[in-house]
């Protein structure tokens, strides 16, 4: 695999005093609560934090470039492999888990989308198809450049997870799945995020995480997939935010159910190698007990990557993602029904800025 980034895009050194944070400290275990969402600082591992030497969020970002090498990157097992989501798929999967339906539990509310303050708005390509296709997005499509690829560690073994820039007041979070923030009730670590992923080139770089948040219920019980939602507030990239630099979709919650979404991600697991986007288009379905579902053939490494709904084709609002699948029933990809859980996290980052 390449790295190519964009010319001129270089990392930001911010000067900090504090030294880096390593995962397995005391920082990492304990989280702060705020609102039913719960947030740890995104640390590195040591190996990864032996890598650069100093302080800091450079230091932090230097060793992250080092650490996720084309080898690492490429090497990296699927989310489907997370022990945690191992055991939801290994269940037995049906129409409407246990019965008890989901249901919007306040006012339907949007919040927009907004383009980016750099950079030249693209057509979009492509056509809706059945089952999982490449959409066929140029570099620097409003979807392709809002969507990209998570690389992460956790308990020491590496993933890959997909993630969405979302449009905020602090124009720094990306959206995600719970389980690809925290799992085991521990911070996932060495957290970067490559939008416009393809075949291992970066056209905007790769940008590191500096918080890392989820639902408190979602961190304290890995089973509980009905708040498996996440979000990372990311460093700034040569003195952008990342909202401002690439755009951000808008998300929307207590919607009602059976929305046509399209959904979007890197899956990885077989039959895919997750070197690129995909997409599949669909109605939205009653999982129960707080899920959603959509017939979607994505696999693993998908999970995190946006249901886009109201989409016009570049824009659209997060209303779902790729969380998990029952091993009993492929055609189908669950999420978390947007509702008040995510109402809560995403006012609880919405105005943290890098």
């Amino acid at each position: 695999m390449s790295r190519k980034l964009v010319k001129g895009l270089v990392l930001l050194s911010v000067a900090m005093t504090a030294t880096l944070a390593v995962a397995g400290t005391a920082e990492a275990k304990a989280p702060a609560q705020t609102g039913g969402a719960v947030s740890g600082s995104a640390t590195l591992s040591p190996e990864a934090a032996g890598l650069a030497k100093g302080a800091g969020a450079d230091a932090h970002q230097r060793a992250l470039a080092k650490y996720w090498s084309p080898n690492r990157m490429k090497s990296a097992k699927s989310d489907a492999e997370m022990p945690s989501v191992k055991a939801r798929s290994a269940r037995a999967g049906g129409a409407t888990i246990n019965g008890v339906p989901s249901q919007p539990q306040g006012p339907a509310t949007r919040i927009e989308p907004t383009t980016p303050k750099v950079g030249a708005q693209v057509t979009p390509s492509g056509t809706v198809q059945p089952q999982a296709f490449d959409p066929g997005y140029p570099v620097g499509h409003p979807v392709a450049r809002t969507a990209g690829k998570v690389f992460f560690t956790s308990f020491g073994v590496n993933y890959v997870c997909s993630a969405t820039v979302v449009n905020s007041e602090g124009k720094s979070e990306v959206w995600t799945a719970g389980h690809c923030v925290s799992d085991g009730q521990q911070w996932n670590y060495n957290w970067t995020f490559v939008p416009n992923y393809y075949n291992g080139n970066a056209p905007y770089g790769y940008w590191y995480a500096k918080q890392l948040w989820t639902t408190t219920a979602w961190f304290n019980n890995n089973n509980d997939f009905a708040n498996d939602v996440g979000s990372a507030v990311m460093w700034r990239n040569n003195g952008w935010r990342i909202t401002d630099y690439l755009g951000g979709q808008g998300i929307a919650w207590n919607a009602p159910i059976g929305l046509y979404v399209c959904a979007f991600g890197y899956p990885q697991a077989s039959p895919f190698n997750g070197q690129k986007l995909y997409a599949e288009c669909g109605y939205t379905y009653d999982g129960g007990s707080g899920t959603i579902y959509m017939v979607n053939y994505m696999t693993g490494g998908s999970s995190g990557g946006a249901w886009l709904a109201y989409f016009d084709g570049q824009w659209g609002y997060i209303n779902g993602h790729n969380d998990f699948k029952y091993n009993n029933l492929p055609q189908y990809m669950y999420s978390p029904y947007y509702g008040n859980q995510v109402a809560n996290l995403y006012n609880t980052v919405r105005n943290i800025s890098a």
